[in-house]
């Protein structure tokens, strides 16, 4: 675990007493269930690619990933105006590429012309169906939907990732408490976003 890591998790607990940002008890926790699952990401993230994050919270993906790949350049969306002092107070402390914008996802969504999302990842939210459909429509060709979850939801999750036409692959983390990241793929030679049906 990288000193910049520790820090960071040092800081976490510290606003928690304040904000809530997370409901892991101890650092090895944190560890173990948040930075881990987190960084099983890292090597599926295109060079210099564009991440959105999506209910940011206490930093979980998005941080880790910051941390380990400072070449991302990431975009937390967290309506909380405290998480979202605490995810700028970590960008300036660690020296992030990160953008903080404290508002719901959805008033990011689409993209600003000529911006595209390579891609999107979100944990600890409980998706709807009608987000997850908005999510992918933001993706180009080749962009990746990113989502940690496990039990009933994650299932939901892949089911309705296949039905939006996306190629998906579960990746088991953890085992108790159950993690798995879905990695949900639009295919290479799909049409970009502006040019997709509505909803899809």
């Amino acid at each position: 675990m990288s000193g910049k890591i520790e820090a960071y998790l040092a800081l976490l607990f510290k606003w928690n007493r304040a904000y809530r940002l997370t409901a892991f008890e101890s650092l090895e926790e944190a560890r173990t269930l948040g930075v881990g699952p987190s960084l099983a990401l890292a090597d599926d993230l295109p060079e210099g690619a564009e991440v959105l994050d999506v209910g940011s919270g206490g930093g979980f993906p998005a941080v880790p990933l910051a941390i380990a790949r400072p070449d991302l350049h990431i975009t937390c969306t967290e309506p909380s105006l405290g998480k979202a002092a605490f995810l700028r107070e970590a960008k300036f402390q660690f020296g992030l590429n990160l953008a903080v914008e404290a508002l719901p996802v959805e008033r990011l969504l689409p993209p600003a012309p000529g911006r595209a999302w390579g891609a999107i990842t979100v944990r600890g939210v409980n998706l709807k169906r009608g987000l997850l459909k908005r999510l992918v429509a933001a993706l180009p060709p080749g962009g990746l939907l990113a989502v940690w979850s496990g039990g009933e939801r994650e299932a939901n999750y892949a089911e309705w990732a296949r039905a939006a036409g996306l190629e998906v692959e579960e990746r088991k983390l953890l085992d108790t408490p159950p993690v798995t990241l879905l990695l949900a793929r639009v295919p290479r030679g799909t049409v970009a976003a502006e040019a997709r049906p509505a909803g899809v």
